[in-house]
């Protein structure tokens, strides 16, 4: 048995979710052993190693104001973004227009602070406000049984949302924040981003934005905190097996022959991989199979070194365009690795389903392309160099429908919780999400 006699606890996975449902566990008194096939916690939330900048991120994090659970894990592990705001603030690039506006949310109360930023959006102007205050006043009242079968685009359609609205102003936060497109997405997720995220409170969409590569951001203060709580971690253990013993107890099993055994498993792994462990183990859990068939969405950043800095802001948004959004990584970094001779800029492109197989120097040529054409200083910057990272399977895709695919924090078998961005936690797959499913899992074990 564990601390205060609660039995031991394995948690497979050491991404956000198993790291905050291991941290909780821990301080309601169980023994928790967490293990992670990688050598670094953080999941997706990683970097790889650079030749030039030491180390480059597979894909821009950002989180906002509303992400409370997130705002407290990372609090627990000492960590600080480098861009914190009180309230939403952007450089909006408009190229059909040519005009670049610093917009700015006001401190009033929700959700008149989006009063600037809609009213001056680039491209859109005063129509922006009649147009956003419907969406408004239809998320008054809403569920996610009414609105999940209805894909996002139809559902902005429905609310009078013109498609320069539609293009301008909602794509660019809801592809970022849902990874799919709007003919894909359902739109009880994208309601519950701009519910959350736009409209709640004035602090809400405040943009944070981590200073350091991901890696050296997460790993080393999630390993040190989960230490110093008493769990045990094990990196490089990959569970390529789980059975369950004549004692009840359930043992993973890694292919070389190690093994782990506890009185009760939270699997915080990918859905797919989930499902594969305890199909293998004998178990059919239909629920869990569901969710291992929602489809993937795969994020590529596109990483620039130039000899001077070309982006107006450290965050900038080019909407109806294939940039997105971009960030200004030399601005924001609280770190003075890599060449210092070079700036480093990242273009991150949700939903990207048409770049994630185009080869890496056809990629570049084009967003270096763009880069030259919407931002004047980019005209005369040189490109030294250039990376792509991609992740084919960054996120689920939260489909029309996908919500009744999402399972609890509760497993059909007795002792086995799941902790994931793909569970039933109301947001998409971000890091908010996947935090919040640890949470569940370890409340749920209690």
């Amino acid at each position: 048995m564990g601390r205060g006699g609660r039995g031991t606890v394995l948690v497979i996975g050491g991404g956000l979710a198993g790291v905050s449902c291991a941290l909780k566990l821990s301080d309601a008194g169980h023994q928790v052993q967490l293990i992670e096939r990688s050598g670094q916690l953080g999941g997706l939330c990683r970097s790889v190693p650079d030749p030039l900048m030491g180390r480059v991120d597979t894909g821009q994090h950002v989180y906002l104001g509303c992400c409370s659970s997130l705002e407290a894990l990372l609090g627990r592990l000492n960590v600080r973004p480098a861009l914190r705001q009180r309230r939403l603030g952007l450089q909006v690039v408009d190229r059909a227009t040519a005009v670049s506006r610093g917009l700015g949310a006001a401190p009033l109360p929700a959700p008149l602070h989006l009063l600037p930023v809609l009213g001056m959006w680039p491209g859109l102007g005063v129509s922006a406000l009649p147009a956003a205050s419907r969406v408004a006043g239809a998320l008054r009242s809403w569920s996610v049984e009414e609105l999940d079968s209805v894909p996002a685009l139809g559902w902005l359609q429905s609310l009078g949302q013109s498609p320069k609205m539609i293009a301008r102003l909602w794509d660019p936060f809801l592809v970022a924040a849902c990874n799919v497109s709007l003919e894909k997405c359902s739109a009880a997720t994208a309601a519950q981003v701009i519910a959350e995220g736009l409209l709640r409170s004035s602090q809400g969409a405040a943009l944070r934005v981590p200073g350091t590569d991901l890696t050296s951001w997460l790993s080393g203060p999630a390993e040190r905190a989960l230490r110093m709580a008493g769990v045990a971690v094990r990196l490089r253990f990959r569970a390529a097996a789980l059975r369950f013993d004549d004692e009840g107890k359930v043992v993973a099993s890694e292919a070389g022959g190690g093994s782990v055994a506890a009185d009760r498993l939270v699997l915080a792994t990918s859905a797919r991989h989930a499902h594969r462990l305890l199909e293998g183990a004998g178990v059919n859990d239909p629920a869990l199979k569901r969710a291992a068939d929602l489809p993937d969405s795969p994020i590529v950043n596109v990483h620039l070194f130039t000899d001077r800095p070309f982006l107006p802001a450290p965050v900038v948004v080019v909407p109806d365009s294939p940039l997105q959004w971009l960030f200004d990584r030399s601005a924001l970094s609280s770190e003075g690795g890599g060449d210092p001779g070079l700036f480093h800029s990242a273009i991150s492109l949700s939903a990207a389903e048409a770049w994630v197989a185009v080869a890496e120097d056809a990629l570049v040529e084009r967003m270096w392309s763009l880069c030259r054409t919407t931002f004047p200083a980019a005209a005369r910057t040189h490109l030294r160099s250039s990376r792509v990272t991609r992740e084919a399977h960054a996120t689920f895709a939260p489909v029309p429908g996908s919500a009744a695919s999402r399972p609890g924090p509760v497993s059909s078998v007795q002792g086995v919780f799941l902790a994931g961005s793909w569970t039933k936690t109301g947001w998409p797959a971000t890091m908010e999400g996947a935090v919040r499913s640890g949470n569940a899992a370890a409340a749920a074990l209690g």
